[in-house]
Order: C-alpha cells, then sequence, then structure tokens
C-alpha cells in the first residue's frame, strides 16, 4: 500500500506544482494590467482562465512520471494490444453504467461543489482538453494501471484490488455528487481492466464520460443541467429508462464476464522494476 499512497501523493504535488506555476505569472500579469493595484485582482477570474491550463500540464507530468518510472508501460502500441471487438462489446456495458449511475447521482441529490469551475472549465480550450483527454488518460494510468495493476501483481483478490482503486478513485474527487459516481464507475473500469488485461477499454469509457458531461456543461444553461431526468421526462418514463439501464448494465456484465478470455495473470515477477526517483 506504500505504493499506492506514494503515488497519490505525486498526484497532488504536481496539482499543486503546477497551481503555483501558473497562477503566479497570471497574478503579476493582471496587477501589471491594473498598475499593481491589489485590491483589482480578482482570484475567481484567475482561477477560471488557469485551471484548465494547470490540469493539463500536471496531468502531463503526471503520466511523464508514470511512464518514466515504470509504474506502467503504455504507448502507442497499448492501443493495438486488445482486439478492437473487445473494446466495441464494452461500450454499450460502459453507457449503460454511466446511465444508471448518472440516474442514481439524481436520486441522492448530493450537492455539486464543482459546477461552476466546470461548466467554465468546459468553455476554454484547456479546460475542455483537461476534462475529455487528460483526465481519461491520467486516472487510467494512474489508478488502473499503477495502483490497481500493482495491487493484482502482489497477490490481492481481484474484487479487493478494483474495490481499494475504485475508492481512492472516487475519494480524491473530493466532490459529494462526484464521489460515489466515480467509485461506482471505477469498478466498471476496474473489471474491464483485470479482465482484459487493458487499459484502453477504461480510457475510452472514461473519455466518452468526460466528453458527453462536458458538452453539457458547454451547450446547457446552468438551470438546464439542474433540471432532474424526473422533472424533464416524468416518473414513469425516468424509473423506465432506470430500469432498462440496469437490465443492459446486468446482462452486457454477465455477456462479457462469459465471451471475455480468461483474464491474464499478474504476476509479481512480471512487474517492471521501477527505477529509483
Amino acid at each position: 500500500m506504500l505504493q499506492t499512497i506514494k503515488l497519490v501523493i505525486y498526484y497532488f504535488l504536481y496539482q499543486m506544482l503546477f497551481t503555483s506555476l501558473v497562477t503566479l505569472p497570471s497574478i503579476w500579469n493582471q496587477l501589471m494590467q491594473n498598475g499593481g493595484d491589489l485590491t483589482a485582482y480578482t482570484e475567481a477570474e484567475t482561477s477560471t482562465n488557469t485551471i484548465g491550463l494547470t490540469m493539463v500540464l500536471s496531468g502531463i507530468a503526471m503520466i511523464w512520471h508514470l511512464i518514466h518510472f515504470k509504474y506502467v508501460k503504455f504507448n502507442l502500441k497499448s492501443f493495438c494490444e486488445i482486439p478492437s471487438r473487445l473494446i466495441w462489446l464494452s461500450i454499450p456495458f460502459i453507457v449503460a453504467g454511466m446511465l444508471f449511475l448518472n440516474l442514481c447521482s439524481e436520486f441522492l441529490g448530493l450537492p455539486d461543489l464543482m459546477q461552476d469551475t466546470f461548466i467554465a472549465m468546459s468553455r476554454n480550450v484547456f479546460g475542455i482538453i483537461s476534462i475529455t483527454i487528460m483526465a481519461p488518460l491520467v486516472e487510467e494510468l494512474l489508478f488502473r494501471g499503477a495502483i490497481q495493476g500493482h495491487l493484482l501483481r502482489k497477490g490481492m483478490n481481484p474484487w479487493t484490488a478494483i474495490f481499494i482503486a475504485s475508492a481512492i478513485f472516487g475519494i480524491i474527487h473530493m466532490n459529494p455528487v462526484q464521489i460515489p459516481f466515480a467509485f461506482a464507475i471505477g469498478m466498471i473500469f476496474g473489471w474491464l481492466y483485470y479482465r482484459t488485461g487493458s487499459l484502453v477499454p477504461g480510457i475510452v469509457g472514461h473519455f466518452l464520460n468526460n466528453s458527453i458531461a462536458c458538452i453539457q456543461m458547454a451547450t446547457l444553461t446552468k438551470e438546464d443541467m439542474n433540471t432532474t431526468t424526473i422533472e424533464w421526462l416524468g416518473e414513469g418514463p425516468t424509473y423506465a429508462l432506470f430500469a432498462l439501464s440496469f437490465v443492459v448494465l446486468i446482462g452486457m456484465f454477465l455477456y462479457l464476464k462469459k465471451r471475455l478470455p480468461a483474464a491474464p495473470e499478474y504476476k509479481e515477477e512480471e512487474i517492471i522494476h521501477i527505477v529509483k526517483e
């Protein structure tokens, strides 16, 4: 577990480092534009203009860290190591899970403390890149590849390893509405990684989930986003959709469990030795 804790610390340290590197020049620029008047500086404006760039840069740094120090093995060939058929089979499973979990989130009614920030990010280039590209890559390499993969190779029970990696994945979002959703969707991505030995299905699913959310945030008003499915469709259609998504989710899980090849062996001796940092 020490490696898991260390990687989570690095994840936050890179974010803190690049937040400082990106924010300080922005503050300086605003001060120069306002003749050095500190009262003219608005922290909210700076954060919305720089958070996307911060996440992109910290994401690149984290990906470099994971690959350079051999926590994961991932390159362009990784996208060819899994048959495209398996990816296509995974998509309806993932989409059904996304729909089911989104409806569950609505029923729970948990507060979204980051809504304004994400809306702002979805309307600038760096924010879009960080949400739709960097987050899927970084989070799948870290939580599925480095953390879950390490636990599996240590001989941990697969479902325990999936649970731990998904729980950490949920908690690090630190946003009430995201925590249970991230945990549950992490279980789906984690199971796909365990069964296929590839990060690609999770990356594709993560990209789909974040891209759909980004499009909604960029095109809908805040009032529309806060309108629940029940308010849009009514109780009957919403509960029918909820039941249908659950049936498809379970059905696709059972289908994939039967059709996917046996899970690859995760052996301790197959770990690439990590160079000293």
